[in-house]
């Protein structure tokens, strides 16, 4: 599918049989999904800098928009009611927290109880597909940043562009692996909030 700008397309045309497929509006974050679709159609065109940055803008939207969906749960808030003090109060706290790391600690924290590492290793079965290279001994959390996080510095903070496709594809996979890892995150503060009998 071609996505372009707010144009969400209210169909697709399967490539290999030719059945159209209706779409409907998606739950959830529909920025992440916009972000995660054109990174795609970026490295299939060859542009491998642009998905790396796309996948990496497409996790942070993620990580951010489960922090405030979460914080105004949280309030007892709908969103209707949901103040400016109330949003500049979680846009101060989300900012503090300056690094991804520190985010990705924080963010599991709050949706899971555990930090991110401790959440990430009882959840490999989300991440095996993608941590090509990983030491079990080491941090996940570490590794994201190095293989995934400092790419994406290298491209906005040095100009870096000279990445090959097969970059391109370990930072989509990547992206994609950690948007699952949020999914299971929120889905386990879920079920913390909510539980069934």
């Amino acid at each position: 599918m071609e996505i372009i700008g707010s144009r969400l397309p209210k169909d697709a045309r399967c490539q290999a049989c030719g059945v159209t497929i209706h779409l409907m509006d998606p739950l959830g974050n529909i920025v992440t999904m916009l972000l995660m679709e054109r990174a795609r159609q970026e490295l299939l065109s060859g542009d491998v800098t642009i998905a790396t940055l796309l996948g990496a803008v497409a996790v942070e939207a993620e990580m951010a928009y489960l922090f405030f969906k979460w914080k105004a749960i949280d309030s007892q808030k709908v969103p209707s009611n949901i103040t400016p003090e109330d949003r500049n109060q979680w846009e101060d706290e989300w900012a503090n927290m300056r690094s991804i790391g520190k985010r990705l600690d924080e963010l599991s924290r709050l949706l899971t109880g555990k930090p991110f590492d401790e959440f990430a290793r009882s959840n490999m079965k989300l991440l095996e597909s993608a941590l090509t290279g990983y030491k079990p001994a080491a941090s996940i959390k570490d590794f994201l940043q190095e293989q995934f996080f400092d790419k994406r510095n290298d491209i906005a903070h040095y100009g870096k562009i000279d990445f090959q496709e097969a970059d391109g594809k370990q930072s989509l996979s990547l992206a994609t692996t950690l948007l699952n890892l949020l999914r299971a995150m929120d889905a386990k503060r879920y079920d913390l909030t909510f539980p069934t009998k």
